[in-house]
């Protein structure tokens, strides 16, 4: 794929004992995500804080500011770990980058009637060349339905994996194209929560139970930004879903 604009190097500064592996794997990300960007980065700092004391919890900070041709797109995420606050700063500035990306093709669809197949915010890779660059397993607790669209909305995401309390199965909510909130899989008779938030409303989909490669030809003809399924060996439910680079992300339950 052609690169639309030049990028620029990436600043980084730290503070702390931060690793040289985890400045390159910063830098790395960083830059990668912006040769796919649709604007000129007009710079991209990086801060990588280790706090050196005890008490906190999440000792290691990592922050990202990317000038997108005069607009400031930022994250900031913090974990036990820099590589885990890397993966997940990487994570948010996805995100960020591709509702900013979204937007702006809002904004051209009037004059463009005749606009691209290709899903809204993503990045064009051939489909053979797609593939797994960012793979999480979450250590999954019970919570309800409610609990798990709170944890989405804390985390800014747009779906979330959690093993349900009340069926003792794996599910996902998610936001939908329509603004509402979805779970999947429904349970029949299942009295969603309404009253305190949007209601939460079963959705149409259902846990695919097959491969992962055919999940990955299923989420490549569909039109939802995930596939919610299930390999035969492992039966538990697992989320594969587009990245704004054009490859996947996968979240698969710790065993």
């Amino acid at each position: 794929m052609t690169k639309p604009h030049a990028v620029c190097e990436v600043e980084l500064l730290t503070k702390g004992p931060v690793r040289s592996a985890d400045r390159t794997l910063a830098s790395d990300k960083i830059q990668a995500m912006c040769e796919v960007g649709h604007e000129p980065v007009l710079s991209a700092v990086v801060k990588l804080h280790i706090r050196d004391h005890s008490m906190d919890s999440l000792a290691a900070i990592a922050e990202a500011t990317l000038d997108l041709n005069g607009v400031p797109v930022r994250a900031h995420s913090s974990a036990n770990t820099m590589t885990e606050a890397i993966d997940e700063l990487d994570d948010r500035l996805t995100r960020r980058l591709r509702r900013h990306r979204k937007r702006l093709e809002d904004r051209r669809h009037d004059s463009e009637p005749d606009a691209s197949r290709a899903h809204p915010g993503y990045a064009e890779v051939p489909a053979d060349d797609r593939e797994v660059v960012r793979h999480k397993t979450l250590a999954m607790t019970s919570m309800t339905a409610e609990e798990a669209v709170d944890e989405m909305d804390l985390l800014d995401h747009g779906f979330y994996l959690y093993v349900d309390a009340d069926h003792d199965i794996d599910r996902v909510v998610y936001h939908n194209g329509d603004g509402l909130i979805h779970v999947v899989p429904s349970v029949d008779g299942e009295e969603l929560p309404g009253d305190t938030r949007p209601p939460i409303h079963p959705a149409s989909l259902v846990l695919n139970h097959l491969p992962m490669e055919e999940a990955a030809m299923l989420l490549d003809e569909g039109d939802e930004p995930f596939v919610f399924f299930a390999e035969p060996e492992t039966n538990r439910g697992q989320v594969l879903y587009r990245r704004f680079d054009g490859h996947y992300g996968l979240i698969t339950p710790a065993v």
